[in-house]
């Protein structure tokens, strides 16, 4: 293994001609948690670390969350051009100093696959399911996966809308896409509304729920880790139960889903573990009731 062998040249070879004054330091790009970095802080974690992302994922000394390392050198445009090239691991990595296992058996997106044909006459059900948050650029991202249970027992995810919107702008942008959904989708039709806990998060829920009036909107309460909510979507795209339609949303679906739980966001997979809970559990109570 590439990794063992730079390992050991590091400890036997490098590492073994220091004497007592020496000093070593390490500048490289962190392709891997498992590079010679990775093995040096596993077994001297008082070591000194200096990491410089590219995009600010906190409030530093000199520079606030989401501001660009080096502006005029490479701005937050630039930055964000070129993030759109790369998959979600190479922009950690390269970008971010921040590298994550990709694949790690969660989400097998090569399971993933894009229906050639989508025929809408076969849908059961649809939830449109939001993970709602109210931070704009540079901070968490507010998601709505539209899926759609069929009548064979697989699972559809239409659509995914997605953006970084100010309270109002992301209250507007959900009843828009109530809309916009209502006009395509002619059987039973949910939303799903992410009801954080605390009077803050029953505020803003309720101020959805009145923003949507005419439609059929639950709140979903959050409870467990994030893992856990999702671990029921995941057993299904094991199984190759889950659809795509194609579409701009796809690519960065499946980066999401590629690296989770490792990465920062994670706003599409818990909207779609939300949509797929609703139309397994709750909706399908509904459905059972009106086919009696």
């Amino acid at each position: 293994m590439t990794r063992d062998k730079a390992w050991n040249w590091l400890t036997d070879d490098f590492f073994g001609r220091f004497s007592d004054a020496a000093g070593m330091l390490m500048i490289m790009t962190r392709w891997h948690v498992d590079d010679p970095v990775g093995r040096w802080i596993e077994r001297f974690p008082e070591t000194k670390i200096l990491r410089y992302t590219a995009i600010a994922t906190e409030d530093e000394i000199y520079r606030d969350k989401g501001e660009a390392l080096f502006p005029a050198h490479k701005s937050l445009e630039f930055l964000m051009e070129r993030k759109k090239l790369l998959t979600e691991a190479s922009w950690e990595a390269l970008y971010q100093q921040n590298p994550i296992i990709v694949g790690g058996g969660i989400f097998p997106i090569e399971k993933l696959r894009v229906l050639p044909i989508f025929d809408r006459t076969k849908i059961k059900a649809s939830v449109r399911a939001w993970d709602k948050s109210a931070t704009q650029a540079g901070g968490d991202y507010t998601a709505g996966v539209l899926m759609h249970a069929m009548k064979d027992g697989t699972f559809v995810i239409e659509h995914v809308e997605r953006g970084q919107w100010s309270a109002l702008q992301r209250e507007e942008r959900i009843k828009s896409t109530a809309d916009a959904d209502s006009k395509t989708i002619k059987g039973r039709y949910e939303i799903v509304i992410e009801q954080e806990p605390g009077s803050g998060g029953k505020e803003s829920f309720e101020a959805t729920i009145r923003k949507l009036a005419g439609y059929c909107v639950y709140g979903d309460k959050v409870t467990g880790s994030k893992q856990v909510r999702a671990e029921p979507f995941a057993a299904q795209v094991q199984g190759g139960n889950i659809w795509l339609v194609g579409g701009k949303y796809v690519q960065d679906f499946l980066d999401e889903l590629e690296v989770f739980p490792t990465r920062t966001h994670d706003d599409q997979v818990d909207a779609a573990a939300m949509a797929f809970a609703r139309l397994t559990q709750g909706l399908q109570y509904n459905l059972d009731a009106m086919a009696s």
